[in-house]
């Protein structure tokens, strides 16, 4: 009788992690810091580098439209908007994971290589036409 009870509190506790480990993805974020320490002739340095970050506006604009980055980083797109919003590109795959209720924030994957420029945009909900438009140069 006990090691059935320690069985299943054992598959309840596993089932609450996978839960809480499931549920962080889609909370949102901070913009976050980037930081590497690099020795230079027997000094260390800091280096510091912010993921540039793009607000999704009530207004269906972007904000910053365009937003340059090192190649490497990523871009946090963050919605103020009053609607979900999937963002697609053409040109781009790294902004194929962005889909953002109301509220919440996403990084995009890593931006590679350096010298291109990614347009990226949502469509309205009737898909009528496309919001959010912007770019993202890597550079």
């Amino acid at each position: 009788m006990t090691m059935t009870m320690k069985s299943w509190l054992g598959v309840i506790g596993v089932g609450m992690l996978v839960l809480s480990v499931g549920c962080t993805e889609r909370a949102g974020i901070a913009p976050t810091e980037l930081a590497s320490n690099t020795a230079v002739g027997g000094a260390a340095t800091s280096t510091t580098y912010e993921s540039p970050v793009v607000t999704l506006q009530p207004d269906l604009t972007a904000d910053p439209a365009t937003v340059s980055l090192e190649a490497g980083y990523t871009v946090l797109f963050v919605n103020n908007s009053a609607q979900t919003v999937k963002l697609h590109s053409y040109n781009c795959t790294e902004t194929g994971n962005i889909n953002l209720s109301p509220g919440y924030s996403r990084h995009t994957l890593p931006f590679n290589p350096a010298g291109k420029t990614c347009d990226y945009f949502a469509w309205d909900t009737g898909w009528s036409r496309k919001i959010f438009v912007g770019q993202i140069k890597v550079q």
